[in-house]
């Protein structure tokens, strides 16, 4: 049983669905609106766009430090991310798309919107949203690696992490309460890697720090071959969590490593 080898890359389907439903209307108001968007795919990766800006002001972490605008906005399953949308740039009777950039046909289709009514909008996105701490790297006690990567399992092919598949009494890792560390994740394809308990900052891409200040996040995307540095402060509790791929097919397939905060 599991995952058959042909779609052991992640199934993508053919109908993107938005709370439920196959590429929906939503009426709007010429005004702004806050959108908040989760990456609940199975695999596919998104690169949305309306064709105006997009302003983000928010990830898997809560609040940025300030707002960002951006054409487009990509999201790998898992990922967050809280934006606003102007629509008062519209006029009524326009009908917006919110569009998958990195779909074809149906898969670039997601979500419409029709501007249908005037609507009073004394709101504004402030300069200053919330103060984000940048977790400081040079104070990490240690530095792990996770390598991400196919191979051989019980006979089969399946996910490994560090060259192993999941097993639930194993632990990778023992961080202690407290503590920074600095997680070095590498990958064979591509893969989004979440972390559970604590939220961590993305130090570096390939050896290149990320533009712009720091945020909080859960889930990064790990590209094809790629390597990214995260940095991390274990605050919350003791106790066993897990680091698995949010693509469902290759966690299902043993992609995921236990540690234990001690």
């Amino acid at each position: 049983p599991g995952v058959r080898e042909a779609y052991m890359g992640g199934v993508l389907g053919d109908v993107i669905l938005v709370n439920g439903a196959p590429w929906p209307e939503l009426r709007v108001a010429r005004a702004r609106y806050r959108l908040r968007l989760c990456n609940a795919s199975n695999a596919r990766v998104y690169e949305l766009a309306t064709g105006g800006p997009i302003v983000r002001i928010g990830g898997d972490g809560g609040l940025l430090a300030a707002p960002r605008t951006v054409r487009q906005l990509r999201l790998a399953p898992g990922e967050r991310a809280d934006v606003i949308v102007d629509f008062s740039a519209y006029k009524l009777g326009e009908q917006v798309e919110l569009r998958n950039l990195a779909g074809e046909g149906a898969q670039g289709k997601v979500l419409r919107f029709a501007v249908d009514r005037d609507e009073a909008d004394d709101s504004a996105v402030p300069s200053r949203l919330s103060t984000v701490e940048a977790l400081d790297p040079a104070k990490a006690t240690v530095t792990r690696d996770f390598d991400f990567s196919s191979g051989s399992m019980h006979g089969g092919v399946g996910w490994l992490i560090n060259g192993r598949p999941f097993d639930p009494k194993r632990t990778e890792a023992r961080p202690k309460l407290g503590d920074i560390e600095v997680w070095r994740l590498t990958s064979d394809v591509a893969h989004p890697i979440h972390l559970h308990l604590d939220h961590f900052q993305v130090l570096s891409v390939n050896g290149e720090r990320p533009d712009g200040p720091p945020e909080w996040k859960d889930t990064v995307e790990l590209r094809d071959a790629q390597t990214v540095e995260i940095v991390t402060r274990f605050t919350d509790y003791r106790g066993r969590y897990v680091l698995h791929c949010h693509n469902l097919e290759h966690e299902d397939m043993a992609m995921m490593a236990g540690f234990e905060v001690v």
